[in-house]
Formats: structure tokens, sequence, C-alpha cells
């Protein structure tokens, strides 16, 4: 039998907390909600994902919150417990709406960028210590030929240099590749795209750096088609070439970029691709010209979701794992977590994502945390989104919150939804009684209401058969 335990001395209130150990990412089933944003958290809207940082902890970015609703840079523990603001973007700091996911330097520090503020009003580029000092914006997008507007998280190289792209800017600039330091310094734009049909435009997903040196990456719209493009170069901007999507793929559109996975191709996915223009998953040479395959369509007819917009990951099973923006079960249609074979077989959902409960709208790549768990963030939803958990066992549950009021005690705990807990109370931590046997709902969360209490103490655990 294995519980986990959360022991609380409602007179004291006084908690004590055991874990259990986290499992490897084979088989990931089980969805727990670590935190759900509301008003109190001055957190609004995370579209990015959550990255690891090296101190063990997750850190990520929203759209909205903080002192002046411009957007945060944000911390908590993989529990779900100890969120921290760490920066608030305001006006005076110049800016606006981190809209992407952070990287962590080779020195430590934290790098993201904003789509909106700075000196021109066209985004910036900005680093900050992982105890939020030393907040220093590293460039200011200029807007025509510079660029302006990212959607892309920035790439750490192998080389120390900092990779991005910008998506916009005018009729002759449709986004930029763009190089610089980790302290600013040497900015070069590497690339300038040009558009339909000699070239991709409007780069949003993400770059990475392939085993082979070089920098790859994919554009929404452009290309021979104008249905998108899966473009690549080297380190320096040279010997860049670009694979474009056809009538074949439907409408096209990679809003996200791209996973080199174990087998030494690069997988990824089309926002309106497949026959119905609901989505698709493929798989491209790292040459982007002797193979390409469309490994999956989605169709929503069969609750397997529409519009997949992030990047995916490789499991430790070496299946994909991926989101969908929308669609799943009809009667959620918040968006879907699933998995995928890399041969294009055993497609599953392993989560629904509802659109009133516990958060829908997952913006951001999933995160394969150092401990085997997938990490992951949604937009929107009873809060202002959150984040949330994906392990191959039930993670450890906590106390979200312990009350006594007119004579009765109110505990609530997370746990990992669809799985059965036993609610239970002692006198003194040696005798314990069952209180009520509860299935975690859709949201994870547990509570019970103890209406007769015994006196001086009353504790309480949650117990999983």
């Amino acid at each position: 039998m294995k519980h986990t335990f959360f022991r609380c001395c409602v007179a004291v209130a006084a908690m004590w907390l055991f874990f259990s150990t986290t499992p490897s990412t084979s088989g990931q089933t089980n969805f727990s909600p670590l935190i759900i944003f509301h008003a109190a958290d001055h957190v609004y809207d995370p579209y990015a994902g959550v990255i690891w940082g090296n101190d063990g902890r997750l850190y990520g970015t929203s759209v909205a919150g903080g002192v002046s609703n411009f957007g945060t840079v944000f911390r908590i523990n993989p529990d779900g417990t100890g969120l921290t603001i760490l920066k608030s973007f305001t006006d005076t700091n110049s800016s606006l709406v981190p809209q992407t996911a952070l990287a962590l330097g080779t020195n430590g520090y934290l790098y993201g960028t904003t789509y909106g503020g700075g000196t021109f009003h066209a985004g910036t580029a900005f680093k900050l210590d992982q105890n939020g000092s030393d907040f220093t914006v590293l460039h200011n997008f200029l807007g025509g030929s510079d660029g302006s507007n990212t959607y892309s998280p920035l790439l750490v190289g192998s080389d120390g240099a900092l990779y991005g792209t910008t998506s916009f800017a005018n009729s002759a600039t449709r986004g930029t590749v763009f190089k610089m330091d980790e302290n600013g310094s040497n900015y070069s734009i590497l690339h300038t795209f040009t558009g339909v049909p000699n070239d991709g435009q409007q780069p949003r997903g993400r770059l990475i750096e392939s085993t082979n040196g070089l920098v790859y990456g994919t554009t929404t719209f452009g290309g021979a088609f104008n249905r998108g493009t899966v473009f690549s170069m080297d380190k320096n901007g040279g010997n860049y070439t670009f694979f474009s999507f056809t009538s074949a793929d439907s409408s096209g559109q990679p809003e996200a970029g791209l996973l080199e996975a174990s087998d030494g191709l690069l997988y990824g996915t089309l926002y309106h691709g497949g026959t119905s223009a609901l989505g698709s998953v493929f798989a491209v040479s790292t040459d982007l010209f002797s193979y390409y395959v469309v490994l999956y369509k989605f169709t929503n007819t069969n609750g397997d979701g529409k519009w997949p917009n992030t990047e995916l990951v490789e499991g430790a099973d070496g299946a994909l794992y991926g989101l969908t923006q929308q669609g799943g079960n009809p009667s959620h249609s918040g968006g879907t977590i699933f998995k995928l074979n890399k041969d294009g077989s055993g497609y599953a959902v392993l989560r629904d994502f509802d659109s009133t409960i516990g958060g829908y709208d997952p913006r951001g790549a999933l995160l394969k945390g150092s401990n085997g768990v997938f990490y992951g963030t949604t937009a929107y939803g009873e809060g202002a989104g959150g984040v949330f958990a994906l392990s191959s066992s039930p993670l450890p549950s906590r106390v979200l919150s312990l009350s006594t009021t007119n004579g009765s005690n109110v505990v609530q705990f997370t746990a990992t939804s669809a799985i059965q807990y036993d609610v239970q109370r002692s006198t003194d931590l040696s005798a314990w009684s069952s209180l009520g046997t509860f299935t975690a709902p859709f949201n994870g969360q547990i509570t019970n209401t103890d209406l007769s209490p015994p006196q001086p103490n009353a504790f309480y655990r949650l117990k999983q058969d």
C-alpha cells in the first residue's frame, strides 16, 4: 500500500509534509494541478511554459499581472508552493508583456524577451538573476530592419551566445534571426526574412541548435506556397536554407519550433495542417530535403484535439508528447495533452483541459524536468491560468488551505485527478479514523469539512491506497 500523508494540527495551524519519490517519464498519465493563479497572486495568463532553474525550481512568465498588470517573471517550487514574483514589468522599465519562456544562461542568469515596450515600443531582450535582482534590458528592438515583436524564447547556443527571432517589421523585413552575447554586446542580425515565395516570414517558434551545430527554426508564413517553412543556418547566419510546406499540408502555419529527437529527425507541428486544417504532426530530416512525413492529422471528431501550437517533447519511453490549444473531449474542449509514437502510431489523449475547471488553453511547451516529471502551463481557467504536472505515478498531495469556522474545520488538499483518497483524522497521530473517501475531481482539489472536530487538537491526513 502506498500513501502520502498530510498532517495538520488545526489548533496551532502547524503542518508536516512527507514526500514520496518521483517516477520516470515512462507512461505519463497522472495529472496534478500545482497552482491555479488568482487575483491575490498577481500573476495572470502564462502564455509560455516554465523552465527548470539550476536551483531545482520552476521559472516562468505571464503576459499580465504584477504591479502595473504588464506581466511578470515568477518562480515556484516543483510541488506548487513558494510562488514568488521576481519581476513586475512596468512603463518605467519600458519592457511590457513577456509572451515567451525564459532561458537559463551559462552564467546562471535568466534571459527572456518582451513582445512590447522598450525605447521604440517594439519589444526587448532582458536578463535578471534567479533571485529577481539585476534586471537589465540587453536590447531594445528598433523596428524596421532590426525587426520587432518577439514571440520566441532565446536560445543559449553551445558557443555561449544568445540567439532569437523577431516576427514583424515592415514590407521589406518580415522578421529576423539575431545573435548577441549574454551581456547584450555584439548584437547582429543573422538573417532577414523576406517572405513569399523566396523565403519564410514571421517566425514564432523557438530556435534549436542541432547536434550538427546548425540552428533550426520555423516561420508561420512565407515559403513557396505561403504555408510556412522550416529553416536552418549556421551560427553565423551562413548556409541558410529552407523547406516549404505545400497544399498537401492544408494551410500549414507552424507556430511552434522543432524537436530534434533521439533518432536524429526533426519533429514539429502545424497549427492548421492536416486534412481538416486542425493541425498535424510531422517529421523532417536535418538536411530538410531527403525525408518528410506527416505522422498524424488532427480532426477533433474523436476528441483528439485541434490546433497544436507548442513544441514537442520526447519522453524517456521514446514517445512524443505535446499539447493542443483547443478541442478534446466535447464536454471539456479546452485543449489536450497527447502522446504519439515517432512512427505515427499509438496516438492517445492523456488529459483534456476544461474551459472552466482547473485551467485551459495551454500555449507553452511542456518541460521534462530533471526529476522525470512533465510540467506545463494553462493560459486561462477558473482563475488566471496555472501550472500543472504530468507524471507516471500520482505525485505527493499537499495542503492548499486550513481554516476553522463556526466550530468546524475545513481542509483543502490538491491531489492527482481521478485518484481515490481517504481523508483521515487523529487526535494523537497514532490512531486514525476515516472521514470520507474522495476521488480527486477534474481540478485535483479535495475539500473536507469536519463538522465535529475533537478538542483541543485535530490532525488530518490524505491517504492514497
